[in-house]
């Protein structure tokens, strides 16, 4: 009886195809993805995300923002695993980043060139061109090297692509093997583990992988390695928030954040489109060139390659649609990553195409080193002063600890929180309000608020980052200025009631409206005879003038009448021991327009203690 003989491909086809995968292009390009991450690597911490990043990887707890929603529980799980070697979670974060650029481009090349047709020097140029352009990228440049959640889940993108274009049958010994569809499965729940809100584009490559899957037995092998890999993921996150309902909880109110933050724009749809489809390329004489060939190529994949380019488009188009629609376009360029991984590989289509016409196939390198050599000009003067300069946060962190002592006390700003808590652990940190009212005890210590951008504090200290194009386009320009500023003893007060914020900005204090019955509190602690509080009457109050009574502990002081756009100061005595209750109630109060609720009445400037 005759038995069926499997066919194996010949040994020198197994030798080629070998050949092909270890190529002299596909060796350079990885070389120059690894120098291009090696030299470019960041000095410190810098964006917000890292420092949230690393300090759930000292400890994790999503509820106490290490990190922030929606978790990133791989993350923080491949970070811990590079911290038992490294013993640092931003060296740690930075290892991974370095190593998934690495993997994230092998992978990217093999699922390119089974989607270019797999066979043929054109297909190996299409592949190793369309991932160098993606890896060395504007802002792939200045994002692939950061402690940040996208590089694993580009790696583990890249990887689900390769399997998933691997999984489709025709053209290769391996087609529908077992092992493509557990790598798809692995790898597509390894990216939604690494950054939840990628399942929005990488489900739908999932779902197109498993349609154009050869069987059953494949499809039901990729959901098993989805189920289970996601469980390893997802049961430590439930654990962490408390239970199935304290994750549920948890989501729903990121959920809401998002609805009520990143969902409401104040940009045009055009300007939305730009951030999201131009910036991560960087200025318009680069981004226009690469877009129109993306377009040529798109048109070419289209007619030639259309079903192996299914996943591909899958990914890269959902994830577009849903940045161009719902995503906050302050965090443009990040958001769009995995849709520029599908631009850069039509862009390199694109590029054949017309070297193709021109009857000269090399010029396809030609344009993409151009590109590159672009992209790396234009991102130059973020990525030199972020490998050689300490991030403007860490420069302020390292100032304090060189001339302040361990008693100096801080006010920190909302930007500055999270900054503050991991790089200044051990001294006196608190929002504005709770520290100035901490601070009125000890007029002696030293305070300092810690916040993003200029100051106009005398004394302040400053911070930079030099201003370019490229920090504007390719990151979320913040943290680019950051201010130390000394706060003087006639600010240090406790608020009883009705004494709102500086304004205009905390950073630029130059006064604080009071309502109509305003109190404040202050501790002289035996060194002052006395207290000059100083008025003003902002220029655009309703009335020429007000008059304001002040009482001291309870007993009158003074009445001082105060003109439309002057100042007044009224001296105070006060008690040689115990806390000084110093209250201020106004004739006349208004309602400023725009939706403010509070009824203003006069300006605090300052309150001065004169000493013995």
């Amino acid at each position: 009886m005759e038995g069926t003989r499997t066919e194996y491909p010949p040994r020198e086809a197994v030798s080629t195809a070998t050949r092909r995968r270890i190529s002299p292009a596909f060796l350079g390009g990885l070389v120059l993805v690894a120098l291009a991450r090696a030299l470019t690597l960041p000095k410190s911490l810098w964006e917000l995300d890292e420092v949230l990043f690393a300090r759930a990887i000292l400890q994790f707890d999503p509820l106490g923002h290490r990190p922030h929603p929606p978790g990133y529980p791989l993350l923080v799980g491949l970070g811990k695993l590079f911290n038992l070697v490294f013993h640092d979670p931003f060296a740690s974060l930075v290892a991974l980043s370095f190593v998934s650029s690495l993997v994230g481009y092998a992978a990217l090349v093999a699922a390119f060139r089974r989607i270019a047709g797999n066979a043929g020097e054109g297909a190996e140029r299409i592949a190793v061109a369309g991932a160098l352009l993606f890896q060395l990228s504007p802002v792939m440049l200045v994002q692939g090297a950061l402690p940040m959640s996208d590089p694993p889940a580009l790696m583990f993108i890249a990887l689900a692509l390769w399997a998933a274009v691997s999984l489709a049958p025709g053209g290769s010994a391996r087609s529908g093997s077992t092992r493509s569809a557990l790598t798809l499965g692995a790898c597509a729940s390894a990216a939604i583990g690494c950054r939840p809100q990628l399942a929005l584009a990488v489900l739908p490559l999932l779902a197109v992988a498993l349609w154009q899957a050869s069987g059953w037995r494949r499809r039901w092998e990729a959901l098993a390695a989805f189920t289970l890999v996601s469980l390893l993921w997802f049961a430590p996150l439930v654990v962490a928030t408390g239970g199935l309902k304290g994750f549920l909880d948890y989501q729903a109110r990121q959920a809401s954040y998002v609805a009520a933050h990143d969902s409401t724009r104040s940009v045009s749809r055009a300007r939305v489109f730009s951030i999201f489809v131009g910036h991560p390329w960087g200025p318009r004489w680069l981004s226009l060139p690469l877009l129109l060939a993306a377009l040529v190529g798109a048109a070419r994949l289209l007619w030639i390659h259309g079903k192996a380019a299914l996943p591909l488009a899958a990914l890269s188009g959902t994830h577009l649609a849903f940045c161009l629609l719902v995503m906050d376009p302050g965090d443009g360029v990040r958001y769009a990553l995995p849709a520029v991984l599908g631009i850069a590989f039509a862009a390199v289509m694109g590029f054949e195409e017309v070297a193709s016409l021109w009857r000269y196939p090399s010029l396809a390198w030609a344009f993409t080193a151009l590109a590159v050599a672009a992209s790396a000009f234009y991102a130059w003067p973020v990525l030199r002063i972020r490998a050689t300069t300490p991030s403007p946060p860490a420069q302020a962190v390292t100032w304090v600890k060189g001339n302040l002592t361990a008693k100096a006390m801080f006010l920190v700003e909302h930007e500055m929180e999270a900054h503050a808590s991991y790089l200044l652990a051990g001294y006196d940190l608190a929002p504005i309000d709770e520290g100035l009212r901490r601070a009125a005890r000890r007029p002696k210590a030293p305070l300092y608020l810690f916040s993003e951008g200029e100051s106009g504090w005398p004394g302040a200290v400053t911070f930079r980052w030099p201003d370019s194009d490229a920090y504007r386009r390719l990151t979320r320009n913040h943290y680019r200025v950051v201010s130390l500023s000394p706060i003087p003893t006639s600010q240090r007060f406790q608020i009883v009631r009705g004494v709102h914020g500086w304004e205009p900005t905390a950073r630029a204090a130059r006064w604080r409206w009071m309502d109509d019955d305003a109190a404040l509190r202050i501790f002289p602690r035996g060194c002052a005879r006395a207290v000059a509080v100083k008025l003003g009457l902002d220029p655009a109050f309703p009335r020429p003038s007000n008059s304001v009574a002040v009482a001291v502990n309870g007993g009158p002081a003074a009445t001082v009448e105060i003109a439309r756009g002057t100042t007044r100061t009224v001296e105070l005595p006060v008690p040689p021991k115990g806390p000084v209750e110093i209250t201020f109630r106004s004739a006349h109060s208004f309602v400023p327009p725009g939706g403010d609720k509070r009824r203003l009445a006069v300006q605090l400037l300052a309150v001065e203690r004169i000493r013995r």
